[in-house]
């Protein structure tokens, strides 16, 4: 028998349809330290059980299906050591994030956050915010990750009006942007840059990747937006960056340890947007993770073999 650890949320259709295959759902809460041994699938992640399977000796986890796009937080060396599978939610959050970098975009640049400062302190302070906003044609996008999200932020920019360029590792052309660059030759087109965008992976590459010698080589002016992960960026440069004036404004969706303490001076840095690790968020997440799963389960059950969406574990994403 087959027992599917449910860490997230399995949708009842998908329930129905699991149990008519003869397979068990345990769900988080219900599971007892004898089953964690026998478990065989999981869907989603916990920090808690994952864990405490692993460190079981004999154990019958071979597979797990994330809700996440990215993998940094799975104990990746663990699973590698185990030959335990992955696959992930790739592509599923790209709509939703590019809208979010899309919003970034224009509550800097059409005088969204001087008016909603204006309405505070109910003055119609129409002249001097009007001649603070700009159009988008003709201005440049660089965006670092150019997998589907990236991708999608390029096409959404592109209906903008913006050039888009992209920062891969290969340099290999991809749709929706007019130029690709290497992270080796990045830094002929940083100053073109009038807006950056950092979707990438973590990995111990782009560690600390946006840190202060990145920074001091950007134009002044520039706009900085990460939807990738928090610990690509160097908190403390962005923040003197911004408070040096050398980026015009910044938002980050991601931080370097979450959830961002009350007392961290991120709240209070000028001209940044700080949004929760919200911008993937979608209704219908678990709906669309289940189908990822439902296409890989019949492979699995079969001969142990995934085809979507896997994941290279020695790659981190």
């Amino acid at each position: 028998m087959t027992n599917i650890l449910a860490a997230e949320n399995i949708p009842e259709t998908a329930r129905i349809e699991l149990a008519q295959q003869g397979l068990t759902i345990i769900n988080r809460a219900d599971v007892s330290q004898a089953q964690l041994a026998e478990i065989d699938i999981m869907f989603g992640w916990n920090k808690v059980i994952g864990p405490q399977i692993l460190a079981i000796p004999n154990h019958r986890l071979k597979w797990i299906q994330t809700a996440t796009s990215g993998i940094d937080y799975l104990p990746l060396q663990t699973l590698i050591d185990q030959n335990i599978l992955v696959t992930n939610a790739r592509g599923m959050h790209a709509v939703p994030i590019a809208q979010t970098v899309m919003s970034y975009l224009l509550y800097f640049t059409r005088g969204i956050y001087q008016s909603l400062n204006a309405q505070r302190q109910q003055v119609w302070d129409h002249h001097p915010i009007g001649q603070s906003t700009m159009t988008l044609e003709g201005r440049t996008i660089l965006i670092f990750g150019t997998g589907q999200i990236g991708e999608k932020v390029a096409q959404y920019a592109q209906m903008m009006g913006l050039k888009t360029i992209g920062v891969n590792r290969n340099g290999e052309p991809i749709n929706h942007f007019e130029q690709i660059v290497t992270t080796e030759t990045v830094d002929q087109v940083l100053e073109q840059a009038d807006f950056i965008v950092n979707g990438m992976p973590l990995t111990s590459e782009t560690t600390d990747y946006f840190n202060a010698d990145f920074f001091a080589k950007v134009a002044a002016g520039t706009y900085f937006f990460n939807v990738g992960r928090g610990k690509s960026v160097n908190e403390a440069a962005l923040m003197a960056a911004l408070n040096a004036g050398q980026l015009a404004g910044a938002a980050i969706d991601v931080a370097q340890n979450e959830p961002l303490v009350a007392d961290s001076p991120l709240w209070s840095t000028p001209n940044l947007v700080i949004t929760p690790h919200i911008s993937g968020y979608i209704p219908d997440l678990h709906e669309r993770v289940y189908t990822v799963f439902a296409r890989n389960l019949p492979t699995f059950l079969a001969d142990g073999h995934l085809t979507y969406n896997t994941v290279s574990l020695t790659e981190g994403y």
